[in-house]
């Protein structure tokens, strides 16, 4: 049974913050695979190594220390699919329901589209403001016929909401083979695998044609750093979904990629943000 290396934190969240999203935004950058929350003052960041974990625990040591209590963990992965399967139901996002398998709705009302997702060791079961925001975001476009883009997809959830919402082809790239394993399950729970391509890589020095649609479900500071990749992977004309910004970083967002594209769409939930751009002609 494949074991994973983690750390153990217990402590309060901030008074606008879940400890949940707190550890979230600390841990981008440290190869950090997936988080799991068995009780609201408990988190567990899962990571593919541990040397991994090892560096990251004595950075969230320095953030974190003075108000939690960590400890390094190994855990299964029936054991965390087990928790997961226990707590999660079904979430709607617009006309976007996500749900595990064990609680798939038997009917939807007509212009309404299921996305089916296992939990996993990958980021996105729809439970997260971040991934509901992507949707969202996403629902404001005409995606039929169009080809679109799905950087860091974690459980593949966005891009089986593209392909669901009609898109002619999803390009879906994770940097973590954990996550592209496990969108590839997602891929076969909705019977999409001709619609969505997976492929592991990088968003540094990544070279693939400018699509009408990208969508980014990353970190702030990720999106931050990326900004110039994402515009030029986005055709002139073309729609930028970017999620899994803190409220406190949406304007450093905001001006990264004001300079090669106009705001369309911004949402809050909780303290996180979701954002649609419309990239501008090219320099």
């Amino acid at each position: 049974m494949p074991a994973h290396p983690a750390i153990a934190i217990n402590g309060p969240g901030q008074q606008y913050l879940s400890l949940f999203d707190q550890v979230a935004a600390l841990v981008d950058g440290w190869d950090a695979v997936a988080l799991d929350a068995p009780a609201p003052d408990q988190v567990r960041v899962f990571f593919q190594t541990s040397s991994s974990r090892d560096n990251a625990l004595a950075f969230l040591k320095q953030a974190l220390g003075s108000v939690c209590q960590m400890s390094t963990v190994t855990v299964n992965d029936q054991d965390w699919a087990a928790r997961s399967q226990a707590s999660l139901g079904a979430v709607r996002a617009g006309r976007i329901v996500v749900a595990p398998p064990w609680a798939r709705p038997e009917t939807l009302p007509p212009g309404e589209f299921l996305v089916v997702v296992r939990p996993a060791l990958g980021f996105g079961s729809g439970h997260h403001p971040s991934t509901r925001l992507a949707l969202r975001g996403l629902q404001k476009l005409t995606t039929s016929g169009r080809e679109v883009i799905d950087l860091g997809t974690g459980s593949g959830v966005l891009a089986v909401a593209a392909a669901r919402l009609g898109a002619r082809h999803v390009t879906a790239l994770d940097r973590d083979p954990d996550a592209i394993a496990s969108a590839r399950e997602t891929l076969a729970q909705n019977g999409l695998e001709r619609e969505v391509s997976l492929k592991v890589a990088d968003i540094d020095g990544l070279v693939h044609p400018s699509v009408p649609i990208l969508l980014a479900n990353l970190t702030g500071g990720a999106l931050t750093r990326f900004a110039p990749a994402l515009s030029r992977l986005t055709a002139p004309g073309g729609s930028m979904v970017l999620s899994g910004i803190l409220a406190a970083e949406a304007d450093v967002v905001i001006e990264a990629y004001a300079q090669t594209a106009t705001l369309a769409w911004r949402a809050q939930e909780d303290e996180w943000v979701g954002m649609v751009w419309t990239v501008g002609p090219r320099a």
